[in-house]
């Protein structure tokens, strides 16, 4: 792939361009969209510049958030695995060795950093796609999910390679820990009262015997 300014030579996965420092954009370079305008009150996580919003032409339409500074993509919960699904073909088999080695060529990260989402300005988590994809995009549960320039593409290779089935798989894991993280509060709703100290407790006859040696302290004087 050829830079789109200067039209140096990009290897591997580069999405900045080493000769003239353009960043690509790579992402939607073969999806058919159109910008419906900018979201004043959206700033993007990784620039702070203001998001747009696009459609993206599939049945149905899917509206995602795009900085046109920095090429970054947000997508509302479900949007991303949407259009993952609308823009690879069907996955026939699985290739272990080939997702893995897409994996390891994108777990590579020069510099960590937190991100507000651009929906309620709270910090996102940083998490590897389905686990095992090598991608790390920024979480927010409420909202969504934030992929900077460059790693939709990678994320559709690695989905095309069969990463399909290992999300899928990923995501029946985390719905079967959730009945029983839920089984396990409902058994122990209440953390157990500790024992009372046993000097706290007299039996019946302990309890006559104590009064007794009592009143006779008071009599001796």
């Amino acid at each position: 792939m050829n830079c789109s300014k200067c039209g140096g030579r990009l290897e591997g996965s580069l999405t900045v361009c080493p000769f003239c420092g353009v960043r690509q954009d790579i992402d939607l370079s073969q999806v058919n969209f159109r910008d419906l305008g900018t979201k004043e009150s959206m700033p993007c996580p990784e620039c702070d510049a203001k998001l747009n919003v696009i459609e993206i032409e599939q049945n149905p339409a899917i509206h995602i958030e795009r900085c046109g500074s920095c090429h970054g993509l947000f997508f509302n919960p479900g949007e991303l695995e949407a259009l993952l699904e609308a823009t690879t073909s069907e996955v026939a088999w699985l290739d272990p060795k080939q997702w893995a080695s897409i994996s390891e060529q994108f777990e590579f990260e020069s510099e960590i950093v937190y991100r507000k989402c651009p929906f309620c300005r709270e910090m996102m988590r940083r998490e590897n796609y389905a686990g095992r994809s090598g991608v790390i995009l920024d979480h927010c549960p409420a909202h969504g999910v934030w992929l900077g320039a460059g790693e939709l593409r990678q994320l559709t290779e690695w989905w095309r390679a069969g990463g399909r089935f290992v999300h899928q798989n990923h995501e029946q894991e985390k719905a079967r820990r959730i009945p029983s993280a839920h089984f396990r509060r409902r058994r122990h709703p209440f953390p157990e009262a500790p024992d009372p100290p046993q000097d706290q407790y007299l039996s019946g006859g302990e309890a006559t015997l104590e009064a007794l040696r009592d009143f006779l302290r008071m009599w001796v004087g």
